[in-house]
């Protein structure tokens, strides 16, 4: 169970890694469309819709497993902060249940949504160019799917208590970042 957890903190790392290349790779991308625009008068071609369609989905959407993992999505704690830790952890695990359908729901849909746009061979136009944007719906159902592994796994290691190989993880590395 514990190597479970450690290639899904694997998987995350790499996610979030990819994710923080595209935003490097975006703030580039745009400055030199906006350099190229003002100073040269050529503007690069197809950065509206590759920020929009490429950049923007996979950093959102690979980043769901980092939050997933670090249990940093939005919550409300006034009243479960109150109560004992045994309906506190029912609470958390019918939660991450509950979440796990509702990813399952946008995992589904997006796959579908994937496997409709890769078919008609999607694309945008921007100016007089057309650009291929099918291969940036993958990233929707792909970053559901990491996230659904994520909650499904620390559902399973709160029920049995078994060692978790995501979170030690993130101990160690809050220690040495201490």
């Amino acid at each position: 169970m514990f190597m479970i957890g450690r290639i899904l903190s694997y998987l995350v790392k790499s996610a979030s890694l990819v994710g923080a290349i595209c935003v490097v790779l975006m703030m580039v991308h745009v400055t030199a469309d906006v350099v190229g625009r003002y100073l040269f008068n050529t503007p690069l071609p197809g950065t509206i819709v590759v920020v929009a369609n490429y950049y923007m989905i996979i950093i959102v959407f690979l980043a769901i497993g980092v939050a997933e993992q670090e249990r940093s999505h939005i919550s409300v704690d006034v009243f479960t902060d109150l109560l004992p830790s045994g309906p506190r952890a029912v609470l958390s695990v019918v939660a991450t249940l509950l979440t796990i359908a509702v990813t399952a729901v946008l995992m589904i849909s997006g796959w579908s949504e994937a496997v409709k746009k890769t078919n008609m061979v999607a694309t945008k136009e921007q100016g007089s160019q057309l650009f291929e944007i099918w291969q940036s719906y993958w990233f929707v159902p792909l970053g559901a799917a990491l996230m659904i592994a994520v909650a499904t796994y620390q559902v399973i290691v709160t029920i049995t208590g078994a060692r978790d190989g995501l979170s030690d993880q993130l101990t160690e590395s809050r220690f040495l970042n201490d």
